[in-house]
């Protein structure tokens, strides 16, 4: 998307490993962890949290032009390579922003390196299994059905920033990759780690959860448990959205995430 932000795509090695990450915006900095559907190139959530922040967008190992796939057997080794990821950013402390997978990434982090994160904005994030609140299937063929599942309205405009609208879409090959990394990660147990919920006491961070009213991939009551089992979390939930909250409600969203991370 034309951008009036400068930004930079630098690729950086990792314990051996290229990854790539996207810079952009001035200001402090800001982590922002992406989603299963790879937005690692500069897009509208990027964008708005670059009005107030220097943004960091680390694509994870096997997505966009990121190695170290092989290496990743589960979100702890997602984890780890994060850890050493900051390192190599000079990262000591830093807010995080979390989406979707991006989200469960940085609920790990915050229990395994705490001291690393300054706070944390979440939204929609995946890593529970509610067995009243089931989460949907991502791991589907058919765009259509995928943007029926991802987003309130599935002929909002931001579906084309989002996601490939057709096999022909330039963008369809990132796209398989970025699934194919997801699943790695993500296929069983599926979309969440069962040791979390023992551990979701010891966040002590400041959090923000951000959810769509009507997420039909993430519900809601994901969120809400969240809410309830992290220490002084707040729950902010937006109308007529889906699981696409940082594209269908972007102004909104960031808003939510810009007064957060600044506040003291």
């Amino acid at each position: 998307m034309a951008s009036d932000i400068s930004t930079e795509h630098r690729i950086v090695e990792v314990a051996g490993r290229k990854t790539q990450v996207t810079i952009g915006g001035d200001g402090p900095p800001l982590l922002y962890l992406h989603s299963a559907g790879g937005e690692t190139e500069w897009t509208l959530p990027h964008e708005k949290l670059a009005e107030s922040h220097r943004v960091y967008v680390p694509a994870c190992p096997g997505f966009a032009l990121s190695e170290g796939l092989d290496e990743i057997e589960d979100m702890q080794d997602l984890v780890w390579h994060y850890v050493d990821l900051l390192d190599v950013l000079e990262l000591e402390r830093v807010p995080v922003v979390g989406f979707s997978l991006g989200g469960w990434l940085a609920l790990e982090l915050s229990v395994l390196r705490p001291e690393r994160i300054e706070r944390m904005a979440l939204t929609a994030a995946a890593g529970l299994y509610l067995s009243e609140a089931p989460m949907g299937e991502i791991f589907i063929d058919d765009l259509d059905e995928l943007r029926e599942l991802v987003y309130y309205d599935p002929q909002d405009v931001t579906v084309k920033l989002s996601m490939p609208t057709s096999l022909e879409d330039s963008r369809i090959l990132n796209w398989i990759r970025a699934r194919e990394a997801t699943a790695r990660i993500g296929w069983n147990p599926y979309l969440h780690n069962p040791r979390l919920k023992g551990h979701l006491h010891r966040i002590a961070c400041p959090t923000l959860l951000i959810w769509g009213r009507h997420d039909r991939l993430i519900p809601l009551a994901h969120g809400e448990y969240y809410a309830e089992k992290i220490a002084g979390a707040r729950l902010e939930v937006l109308e007529e959205c889906g699981h696409m909250v940082p594209f269908e409600k972007a102004d909104a969203w960031a808003g939510l995430v810009r007064e957060f991370v600044t506040a003291s």
